[in-house]
């Protein structure tokens, strides 16, 4: 006889002389066909029958999580177990265990995708004889019932009844359409339902169903504004309501149908359903913001309300609220990545009967519609305020430069649509189409074409990319990254706003720089050709400014000299009088040194003034008669006698 952990004596899992697959067993044990502390796959299951013999009557711990919240559970183990005896977190399927995560010593063991992904996590304590199993980001795959155990033999220490739900918030007139997969759970064959849950009592009042089972085709039904269509391919329901009512609000399941049945209705998923009345004098606020900036929103609410109320900021989709931030009391919830990350803060002031949003450092990812509402209890929200909030991107350009531009839509969906990249003339008309995809693919990337304008959509990265070359003054203006729907009444869908500026190029910029500029660097890289004609021009002021001094002074020099010499020729020839020997010619030859420093720009030259009579002036010398040559030949001589008084 083996004991359990409460001391208490426990059957033997299987007879002395028991064998599975071949295999012996020990009492008290179950087996595994592989070895523990190896990586088993999705086909080890436990026989939880024969392991657990009192699994039946042990309490189940029922728990309902949103759809991506996260669960802890705490199991304790016995004192007297060994710190390497096995932990594991086990999953009840078709009466059988499939083995999630485990840990034995400081070794963790992953069976799942889900596991492997870091979803679930296990960690043991010895020291308080305890282990924590950790599921984060809850899927509605996920509902199902749980244990934790320890030990090869697999004792059992508690089972969860997990039930992961959707939620969402409509308004009246809206339409909901909501998909329930039932890929791990079978049921291909049964038919399906939508059926509405009466409080605590487990009873579910019938909506609508379908009406016959097709193991290769899709089932549908209709009732009244609901419908149902059963995809047995992809094992997935689709729910649809139309022209909702706020008596609508409430709890549905997409449920196994078994009209003939004690129980009608095994739910596969739960949806949680609010519904609010429209306010009529509710007006959308159109707000606009650059890519980096802050919002700030101030939502008052009614003064009779409670301080305990729930205040909340919500994103507006096709699944109705996506709540991003809360506050309820003191205690803020946050249910978004960008709120997780401090993006998005809540503030209550119940003295001045606000409260309000800020959200910081916005992406383009964010522009959406937005309200603030304030519920009690099980109430449905009441918006407060509505936002409808556009965040764009801001470019600015020269001409003949290129435009590249991503258009993310990771949160939007529209993997299977048309995209386009239109001009948006304002509030006169719709957008103007630039250049769109030819036809949607899922699985592959489409491009297109049209004059200076590419798009191309990758819809694995769910990206557009926008290119324009040759960029003109005017093309500045508005445009959209836009989901693509022709011969609809509205066939532009704003993904994401860029506003573009493009500015004439300097007039400064001559042929011969715009080609030098052109050779260094390629078509498309703007920044570096502006930059090289901007230096250019700087660099040709300073040289042009530095020169007109240097002119100057070689002017002011000549000049000068031009006098010097100019006065030094009148002194000579004053001189001539006194110096016979110079009768025949006057020469006078001035000369400037180079310079040592060669570096200097100056020019040297050589002035020579030479003074000559011309044949018919006469010439006048101091000389007695008899002094004069005696036969003067080619000179024209008077003579004259000039006496001194």
């Amino acid at each position: 006889m083996v004991k359990d952990f409460r001391g208490k004596a426990r059957p033997q899992a299987l007879p002395p002389s028991a064998s599975v697959g071949g295999r012996r067993v020990h009492p008290g044990r179950c087996v595994a066909t592989g070895r523990i502390g190896e990586a088993m796959d999705l086909r080890v299951v436990l026989l939880l029958p024969l392991c657990f013999p009192g699994l039946q009557a042990q309490t189940i711990q029922k728990l309902s999580q949103r759809k991506g919240s996260n669960l802890s559970v705490l199991c304790h183990y016995p004192a007297e177990d060994e710190y390497q005896e096995l932990k594991s977190w086990c999953r009840w399927t078709d009466q059988r265990c499939q083995l999630q995560v485990a840990t034995s010593g400081t070794r963790t063991h992953f069976y799942t995708y889900r596991a492997r992904q870091g979803h679930f996590t296990i960690k043991d304590d010895p020291i308080h004889k305890n282990f924590s199993i950790t599921m984060t980001d809850l899927q509605v795959e996920d509902s199902g019932t749980y244990y934790c155990a320890y030990s090869q033999s697999y004792v059992l220490l508690k089972r969860i009844s997990l039930n992961v739900f959707k939620e969402f918030h409509k308004l009246e007139l809206d339409s909901l359409s909501v998909q329930c997969p039932y890929r791990d759970l079978g049921y291909r064959s049964e038919r399906k339902a939508w059926c509405r849950a009466v409080g605590q009592t487990g009873r579910c009042e019938h909506v609508v169903s379908t009406d016959t089972t097709y193991r290769r085709g899709i089932s549908k039904g209709k009732e009244g504004r609901a419908s149902i269509q059963d995809d047995t391919q992809k094992r997935t329901i689709t729910i649809t309501m139309e022209k909702l009512q706020a008596q609508d609000s409430g709890v549905y399941w997409c449920a196994l149908y078994t009209p003939n049945a004690t129980i009608n209705f095994t739910p596969i998923m739960e949806v949680r359903l609010s519904v609010a009345k429209r306010l009529q004098a509710q007006t959308r606020e159109e707000l606009s913001q650059h890519e980096g900036s802050n919002l700030s929103v101030l939502c008052p609410y009614p003064a009779e309300r409670e301080y305990r109320d729930l205040k909340s900021w919500c994103r507006w989709t096709d699944q109705g609220c996506q709540l991003q931030v809360a506050l309820l009391g003191t205690i803020t919830y946050t249910y978004s990545q960008q709120a997780n990350q401090g993006y998005i803060t809540i503030q209550d002031d119940p003295k001045h009967r606000n409260f309000s949003i800020t959200m910081t450092d916005l992406q383009v990812e964010d522009s959406g519609t937005y309200y603030c509402a304030y519920r009690k209890g099980w109430e449905s929200y009441v918006p407060l305020k509505w936002i409808s909030l556009n965040v764009f991107k801001e470019l600015h350009k020269l001409e003949l430069d290129s435009l590249s531009v991503q258009c993310p839509y990771r949160k939007l969906g529209y993997s299977s649509g048309r995209k386009a990249w239109c001009r948006y003339p304002g509030q006169t008309g719709t957008c103007d189409l630039v250049v769109s995809t030819d036809f949607p693919n899922t699985l592959s990337i489409s491009k297109a074409q049209k004059g200076r304008a590419w798009i191309q959509d990758d819809t694995q990265e769910r990206t557009i990319t926008i290119t324009m070359e040759k960029l003109q003054a005017q093309d500045s203006g508005v445009y959209w990254c836009a989901l693509y729907r022709p011969y609809t009444s509205i066939p532009f869908t704003r993904i994401m706003e860029v506003r573009l500026s493009v500015a004439k190029r300097p007039a400064a910029t001559t042929l011969s720089v715009t080609r030098a500029t052109s050779e260094n660097h390629p078509p498309g890289n703007s920044t570096l050709a502006g930059q090289g004609v901007s230096t250019y021009i700087i660099i040709s002021t300073v040289l042009y400014l530095l020169l007109i001094p240097v002119v100057i002074i070689l002017i002011t020099l000549c000049i000068r000299h031009h006098r010097k010499l100019k006065r030094r020729g009148n002194r000579q020839a004053e001189d001539i009088y006194d110096k016979p020997e110079d009768t025949t010619q006057l020469e006078s030859t001035e000369r400037m040194e180079t310079p040592k420093d060669d570096s200097k720009d100056l020019k040297y030259v050589t002035l020579d003034f030479k003074s000559q009579r011309s044949p018919e002036e006469s010439l006048y010398c101091n000389v007695e008669p008899d002094q004069a040559p005696k036969n003067p030949k080619d000179e024209n001589v008077e003579y004259a006698i000039i006496a001194r008084s």
